[in-house]
């Protein structure tokens, strides 16, 4: 639970409050503040996303936190990493955005370690491009890229039993580079590849 709807029941007290175009007045949503806690950087890992976006992500001492472990979270962007002077051995205060998303809220103690921002994409290692305050890979063969729309689609129409992992697998072997090439998948070639990863 990480919040409440207080609601007008009585219908004179709704007319009188009336109510905008975006949302009735005589109803409002009430957040509870999220829990946060401070945790040490292990190590900054870059990661690239399906529009070839590159982020960072920190990796921390596990903690607690709303009822989860969190021992990743996303960093915002190179702007910011380089104005927190957030570095490995940086203590850091986090929270669950809505309960659910790890969040980097800010630095208790900087470890003085600067964050080099990288010139090459984390997967394919292809020259980084600066677009205001992002990074992207603009190789529209990055494994790591093709991976994340693959798995986007994957996600969107509900095919089950199909991990990251397993998908990044089924890529470096060649078996899949798009994605109508799930569909020419055959069980020979899920075999073959079980044996190799044997």
């Amino acid at each position: 639970l990480d919040g409440i709807v207080i609601k007008a029941t009585d219908d004179e007290i709704k007319r009188k409050l009336g109510s905008t175009q975006h949302h009735d007045k005589w109803q409002v949503a009430y957040k509870s503040p999220a829990e946060r806690k401070w945790s040490v950087v292990k190590d900054i890992q870059d990661q690239v996303g399906r529009t070839g976006r590159i982020t960072s992500v920190a990796v921390i001492e596990p903690i607690q936190l709303s009822g989860a472990t969190v021992t990743n979270v996303t960093l915002h962007n190179y702007d910011y990493i380089r104005t927190s002077k957030i570095g490995i051995g940086s203590e850091v205060e986090v929270c669950r955005s809505g309960e659910v998303i790890p969040k980097f809220l800010s630095v208790i103690e900087s470890s003085g370690n600067k964050f080099e921002m990288p010139e090459t994409c984390p997967s394919c290692s292809s020259k980084i491009e600066i677009v205001d305050i992002r990074l992207f890979c603009n190789n529209e063969q990055c494994p790591g890229k093709n991976k994340e729309i693959i798995l986007n689609f994957i996600q969107k129409i509900g095919i089950e039993d199909l991990s990251g992992k397993r998908l990044l697998d089924l890529i470096e072997a060649g078996l899949v580079k798009s994605i109508p090439d799930l569909y020419r998948l055959t069980v020979d070639d899920l075999m073959k590849l079980d044996k190799v990863k044997d």
